[in-house]
């Protein structure tokens, strides 16, 4: 299949299209919290960053959907934008069932480019889907809340999925349209749009160090605070392991995100790397005894 081709649009598009679950957020299994339980949800500081991130998402999803011209794509990129829509509505069922306060944040004005902004959003949502994953079997491990909350949850990181499935194809689909579907020219791109995006996490985790964050964003790398046993390895065999079962499920010809595993395998066999140059400096010093 070529990548850019009217078969590669339409099995993108239908399997998005097919794999839509229908639920009301409203009425989802939510469980009754109390005592630890209830306080740890509350002290969860990212709600607040989830749902302005929602509501952005809807926003620049709506304004990029209304400059389509190809049917097919944007009814694809329609279900997208309602599916966070219930992704925000989801999270504001959470914020008031369990009592959560949060500081509304204005939206900032979109930019003229309603593309380019549909493609930040997108890239910046794969490098969330990879450690959000990760970050979520890692929390559900270690019963950071009641399994049955996860449950609930899990219905988001599903659909995040698919999402990102979504848009690296139909940003290979663009590349493609526009003559740069060979995969070393896409292989460029993103990883441009990646470092980007990671940049700027990077930005925000550096501020929350420093004390000079405004209290409203949350970067996933924070969320070692939480959890028993965090490790930088365990994170990226983690967000490895997971994002390969999300996305087994799928077609094998849609194409899967690569920049992030490929970061992740990385990271892994350094860190490996290190563990045996340190067992090696423990023999030899025994040696020496």
């Amino acid at each position: 299949m070529r990548v850019g081709s009217d078969a590669h649009r339409d099995l993108f598009c239908d399997s998005f299209i097919r794999s839509h679950r229908h639920f009301d957020p409203e009425a989802l299994p939510w469980p009754d919290l109390e005592g630890e339980a209830l306080d740890r949800v509350r002290g969860v500081p990212f709600w607040q960053e989830v749902l302005h991130t929602e509501l952005r998402a809807i926003a620049i999803i709506d304004a990029f959907s209304r400059t389509l011209t190809d049917a097919r794509v944007r009814e694809a990129i329609e279900l997208m934008s309602d599916e966070e829509r219930r992704h925000g509505r989801l999270v504001q069922v959470l914020i008031d069932r369990y009592g959560i306060e949060i500081r509304p944040e204005a939206l900032r004005p979109l930019p003229h480019d309603v593309e380019g902004a549909f493609i930040a959003f997108g890239y910046g949502e794969c490098v969330d889907a990879f450690l959000g994953v990760g970050l979520f079997k890692m929390a559900r491990e270690a019963r950071f809340l009641p399994d049955s909350m996860f449950a609930v949850l899990d219905l988001l990181m599903e659909e995040e999925a698919r999402h990102i499935l979504l848009f690296t194809n139909w940003m290979a689909y663009r590349e493609g349209r526009r003559g740069r579907g060979a995969a070393p020219l896409r292989a460029v791109t993103a990883a441009w749009h990646y470092v980007r995006s990671i940049g700027s996490k990077a930005r925000v985790a550096l501020r929350t160090a420093r004390g000079k964050s405004d209290g409203r964003r949350f970067s996933a790398t924070q969320a070692g605070t939480f959890l028993e046993g965090f490790s930088v390895r365990r994170l990226a065999e983690e967000c490895l392991a997971e994002h390969e079962r999300r996305l087994r499920p799928f077609a094998p010809a849609l194409l899967r995100p690569r920049f992030m595993p490929g970061v992740a395998q990385l990271v892994r066999a350094v860190t490996r790397l290190g563990d045996i140059v340190r067992l090696d400096r423990v023999r030899s010093h025994l040696a020496r005894w």
